[in-house]
């Protein structure tokens, strides 16, 4: 009886254990990710970051540190040393009740595979990109302006007018500068020229003067280095505020601890150091809310001063929009 008894409970237990299995193998898995979106609420201004793709970037784009040193720094980080280090592409909508502002359009079909996604978050989001008249460049590298054309060439927002700074269209516009530019650069410039002086000439694209406002609660701000016309946007709503700061800062994790890392896509990484380091000093100071194109999705944060070292980013958490 006592064997029979176990015999027929190892039974069951084993149909037990066969059953979820037998399941799992019938359901497919999906492999998909949520929309690219997410939305807080900033004042009476509605703000949506909007997921363009993620990349790695090589250690070796980073400046003004030995190998030896930055394998250290990235193993302080994770407990191991890479040879590459993950980067996001983000965007960023705003809708203030009057305007509807896109800042910077991400990377469209420039970037390769898996890029691009702006526009199908933004629609996720519940936009159409015939909504969008404001267009705000922070600076003019491909994974800022690459989606503003589609894949045809024609304008992706096609109500929306192009602002950016004087000196930074003055600096990719320019055959001339294009001539003098190392060869390896000299694609950025042809692409900036193809996809922008469409733009131009038909009276779409315009500049701002940093410092004032561009539109009601909204003020671009000069932050050169990475490029010359380098442009964060502050935007004021109700008491609160938020810094749309383009390219301070590529990857928060080596970066924020080491401000003094410039890139090899600065165009003069010695600015870039000075623009980054007092910038993260105000920031920590005031505790502004950031909104950062290359800082891990959704992008937005807060920095504060690291007892031990630089500083530190804390991102936001989800939640319902309020």
């Amino acid at each position: 009886m006592i064997v029979k008894a176990f015999t027929r409970a190892a039974l069951l237990l084993l149909a037990a254990m066969a059953m979820p299995m037998a399941h799992a193998a019938a359901t497919a898995q999906i492999k998909t990710q949520a929309p690219g979106y997410y939305r807080i609420m900033i004042g009476t201004a509605e703000v949506t970051a909007l997921y363009d793709g993620s990349s790695t970037f090589p250690l070796t784009l980073f400046k003004n540190a030995t190998p030896e040193t930055l394998d250290r720094y990235v193993e302080e980080i994770n407990g191991n040393a890479p040879k590459v280090v993950n980067g996001s592409v983000n965007s960023f909508l705003i809708n203030t009740g009057e305007h509807l502002i896109l800042i910077d359009s991400g990377g469209g079909k420039l970037l390769g595979p898996g890029f691009g996604q702006v526009m199908a978050n933004l629609k996720a989001a519940g936009y159409s990109p015939e909504q969008v008249d404001t267009i705000l460049l922070t600076h003019m590298h491909g994974d800022h302006i690459g989606g503003l054309v589609t894949a045809d060439g024609r304008p992706a927002y096609p109500n929306a007018t192009i602002w950016t700074s004087k000196a930074e269209a003055d600096y990719w516009l320019s055959a001339a500068n294009a001539a003098k530019a190392p060869k390896a650069q000299q694609a950025g410039f042809q692409r900036a020229r193809d996809i922008l002086t469409p733009f131009k000439d038909g009276g779409k694209l315009k500049f701002f003067t940093a410092g004032k406002d561009l539109l009601p609660g909204v003020q671009p701000i000069a932050l050169p280095g990475h490029t010359p016309g380098h442009t964060g946007f502050v935007l004021e709503q109700g008491g609160q505020r938020i810094l749309f700061w383009g390219d301070i800062v590529h990857y928060s994790a080596l970066q924020l601890p080491h401000p003094e890392l410039a890139v090899g896509f600065d165009a003069d990484g010695v600015q870039a150091v000075k623009t980054r380091d007092a910038l993260l000093k105000l920031m920590a100071h005031q505790q502004t809310l950031i909104a950062g194109a290359h800082i891990t999705f959704p992008g937005i944060g807060y920095v504060s001063a690291d007892e031990r070292q630089g500083y530190r980013w804390t991102p936001v958490g989800y939640g319902e929009v309020r």
